[in-house]
Parts: C-alpha cells; sequence; structure tokens
C-alpha cells in the first residue's frame, strides 16, 4: 500500500502542500503556546543536532537510490553489446541460422525499445514474451546443429551470446525492482514533516516574520525527495534509462540485407 502511495501521481503534488502545511502549523503552535503568552523562547542547540541528522538521512537516501542508475546503465551496455555480438556472430554462419538469428533479434530489439511501456503495463507478460522468444529461438537451433557438424561450434558460440543477452535481460528487470525500501521513504517523510514544523516554529520568533528560509526548505526538500523517487521508478520518473540505442539497432537489422546480416 504505502509503496503505491509513495509512486503515486497524487504523492508528487501533496507532499509539497504537506510541507507547507507543517511550516504554518509550526507557526501556529509558536503564537499559541509562546508567543501570544509572551513567553521567550531560548534555544538549546539541539535544534540544528535535529536538522542535520534529517540532512543526514535525505543524502544518504539519495546516494543510495543515485547509485541504482549507473547499474542500470552499465546492465543496458551488456544487452546492447551482446545484441552486436550475436548478430555479427551470425554473419559468418549458414544462411538458416543468420535468418534464425536475424528473425530472433528483431523480436527481442522489439521488447528492449519499448521496455518501460511494456514494464509499466505487466512484469509478469514482459518475461514471457522474452521467453516465447528466446525459446522459439532455440528449439531451432537445436536440431540444426544436431542434424549438421559443421554448425554446431557456431551455434555454441551464438549460445555464450544468447545467455549473456539474456542474464542482462533479466538483471535489467530486476534492477526496476531494487528501490529504496519504503519504511526509509516513511521515516524521511515524516522527519521533514517534523523538520517543517520546527522551522515554522523558529521562523515565528524572529522580530519580522521572513519567508525566505521556509520557502527554501519547502523547495529543497520537495525537489530532493521527488528526484529519489524519479530514480527509484525508471519506468515513470523524469529520470530513466535511454533505450533509443535499441530503436536504433533494431532499425539497422530490420533495414539489413539478409547476405550482408
Amino acid at each position: 500500500m504505502w509503496k503505491d502511495i509513495i509512486g503515486s501521481s497524487l504523492f508528487t503534488v501533496l507532499f509539497p502542500v504537506l510541507l507547507v502545511l507543517s511550516v504554518i502549523i509550526g507557526g501556529f503552535i509558536a503564537k499559541k503556546t509562546w508567543i501570544n503568552k509572551k513567553i521567550v523562547w531560548k534555544g538549546s542547540g539541539i535544534e540544528s543536532s535535529v536538522i542535520a541528522i534529517f540532512s543526514l538521512l535525505l543524502s544518504f537516501t539519495f546516494f543510495a537510490s543515485n547509485n541504482l542508475m549507473p547499474d542500470r546503465i552499465a546492465i543496458l551496455n551488456n544487452v546492447k553489446e551482446a545484441a552486436s555480438g550475436l548478430g555479427r556472430v551470425s554473419m559468418f554462419t549458414n544462411d538458416t541460422v543468420r535468418q534464425q538469428t536475424r528473425i530472433y533479434l528483431i523480436g527481442n530489439l522489439s521488447i528492449l525499445s519499448d521496455f518501460n511501456s511494456q514494464y509499466l503495463v505487466s512484469e509478469e507478460k514482459l518475461r514471457e514474451n522474452m521467453e516465447g522468444i528466446d525459446e522459439k529461438y532455440l528449439d531451432i537451433l537445436a536440431p540444426i546443429a544436431k542434424r549438421d557438424s559443421s554448425v554446431k561450434s557456431d551455434v555454441f558460440t551464438l549460445l555464450t551470446y544468447i545467455n549473456r543477452l539474456n542474464g542482462s535481460f533479466y538483471r535489467l528487470v530486476n534492477s526496476y525492482d531494487e528501490r529504496t525500501p519504503p519504511i526509509t521513504i516513511i521515516l524521511l517523510v515524516l522527519s521533514a514533516l517534523l523538520i517543517g514544523v520546527l522551522i515554522g516554529f523558529l521562523n515565528s520568533f524572529n522580530s519580522k516574520t521572513h519567508f525566505l528560509v521556509p520557502v527554501i526548505f519547502v523547495v529543497i526538500v520537495s525537489l530532493s525527495i521527488q528526484s529519489i523517487r524519479d530514480l527509484d521508478n525508471p519506468y515513470q520518473g523524469s529520470i530513466e534509462p535511454n533505450f533509443k540505442d535499441f530503436s536504433n539497432q533494431l532499425k539497422l537489422i530490420q533495414h539489413s540485407p539478409l547476405k550482408s546480416f
């Protein structure tokens, strides 16, 4: 439930509003319990420590989420290399193997070029589609290798690239499930709201109330939380891996004559 709420579009709008409300509540508490009763507030210094703890929590969470993106990019590069290698090796096999490899790569790259959309519809369906393409290709390759010993070594070489391609694909799917634990995001959100109350509270004791610090706080924290959510949700957020190279590879194979492929 919390995972769905945090990943929803509603949270994008709701969280900044809650931050603003927390600052307002902090100011209201200060006026109601201290200022209106003309009680002088004396800071103990703990306030700065509390804010520092929140800053550390925010920075560590952001750092952990940011590390996921390079991993996904590295996996994508492995997929591209395996697909290119499979295509190049197949050029030196017989026409049947070359043609079936071409069909396999077209099906494989068609899925990868539209990965985000298909993942968003159904991760299970995405896996089934890729497994169907793999099984069909291997069902054709196996009898060819058994019938013709001259292409057996070529098929084994192709299998090396197929295994790399498949392994990278499943690593990519699994990387989309890797994200900041919901309990950490909940802790971060609650901490941000409590710090908002504290900032609103402290800001009310100035001789002249100003809005610069609360505004900066709301903007920075809202953008930071949104960035963490985007890094955790590469299929929905504004920060997502680039699958354009797969579309380019697909077009290249589709428009290549069979003999030169």
